[in-house]
């Protein structure tokens, strides 16, 4: 079964993504139409990624937390920066999934 790929984010986001191949996008209007959103989109058998605006993740990470340790695998959400560029003093939500799955914080050197 091939899951889909969404996007949420602002309308260039959306509309970059949309011309690169995404299956479906939307740009909420505030925090709540993406937590909203983000539920619905957990709950779809269907969905497989969906690509965050780092920007509206900052503004709903409780609810990104608590969805985090509930949901299965799929859908994976993955944080990436707007047009505005990525967001400073903050560390990388791919690698903090990778670190708890794994256990340890694969991009430490190793003296």
């Amino acid at each position: 079964m091939r899951r889909k790929v969404v996007v949420v984010g602002d309308e260039q986001m959306a509309l970059g993504f949309s011309l690169a191949g995404a299956d479906e996008s939307y740009t909420p209007e505030d925090e709540y139409q993406t937590i909203k959103l983000i539920d619905r989109l957990i709950e779809s058998p269907d969905i497989g990624v969906v690509l965050l605006s780092e920007r509206m993740a900052e503004n709903i990470r409780d609810e990104l937390e608590r969805i985090s340790e509930k949901k299965d695998l799929y859908p994976v959400i993955i944080e990436i920066p707007d047009k505005k560029g990525p967001l400073e003093d903050r560390e990388d939500p791919l690698n903090k999934k990778i670190r708890r799955a794994v256990g340890i914080d694969i991009t430490s050197e190793v003296v």
